[in-house]
């Protein structure tokens, strides 16, 4: 909080300079979901994607492949 007293600034609270701290993050738990709002304050759904293992991985990528190999118009996300 900046504050003027007797003409002078007096800054008091959190030390922005130390940041966060070296322990656990405070601000969210593992299982909690942050909830969104875009501009018109409508609630934004947040869906969370599963990592990939790396057999899914390969089956999903020689699926794009067979079938571009098809003919068929395949995008992923990175190559958008």
């Amino acid at each position: 909080v900046w504050a003027m007293r007797d003409g002078r600034l007096e800054a008091s609270g959190h030390n922005w300079v130390e940041g966060q701290g070296s322990g656990p993050r405070i601000d969210k738990q593992d299982g909690e979901e942050e909830v969104q709002y875009d501009a018109m304050g409508n609630k934004i759904e947040v869906k969370k994607q599963k990592k990939l293992s790396a057999s899914d991985a390969r089956k999903a990528k020689k699926e794009r492949m067979a079938r571009r190999k098809r003919g068929e118009e395949v995008f992923t996300d990175d190559e958008l």
